[in-house]
């Protein structure tokens, strides 16, 4: 089951792409198993970008994630007909460039990361960090 992105949330950003998308010609009906293998899709995409900041599966899902999600979900959906356009590429490449960004701290989801630290009962964040030695008797045999 997708965790960003759900079939109604496609619908409901644009009802005539998903028909146009995922319409299966034998039925004229929309064809489930497409569109879930698109969502499936967006969320290994995001949780590819998001699992070395954040514990996955997230608990909460930001509105920005289900934006990205939907987009990316959107733009399978495209491929697997060779139907993506320009416009469906570039908000591909955008919603990319997002999860990068959001990778890498320069956006923030207001989500707890692998890497914050708990406070200490002060409120200050205390790290300590221990080194491996830099000069050892190993390391300085001859210099000596």
């Amino acid at each position: 089951m997708a965790t960003y992105v759900t079939k109604q949330d496609l619908i409901d950003r644009d009802e005539q792409m998903l028909w146009n998308f995922a319409i299966d010609r034998t039925t004229n009906e929309l064809n489930d198993t497409w569109i879930n293998q698109a969502l499936d899709q967006a969320d290994e995409e995001i949780d590819s970008f998001l699992g070395r900041r954040f514990v996955l599966p997230l608990v909460t899902v930001p509105g920005i994630l289900n934006k990205v999600a939907i987009t990316i979900a959107f733009y399978w959906l495209g491929d697997r007909d060779n139907q993506v356009t320009e416009l469906l590429e570039k908000r591909y490449k955008d919603a990319l460039t997002t999860l990068r960004e959001i990778a890498t701290g320069k956006r923030e989801l207001g989500l707890p990361t692998l890497e914050a630290p708990a406070e200490s009962s002060v409120g200050k964040v205390e790290l300590v960090q221990d080194n491996e030695r830099t000069f050892t008797r190993t390391s300085l045999k001859g210099v000596l």
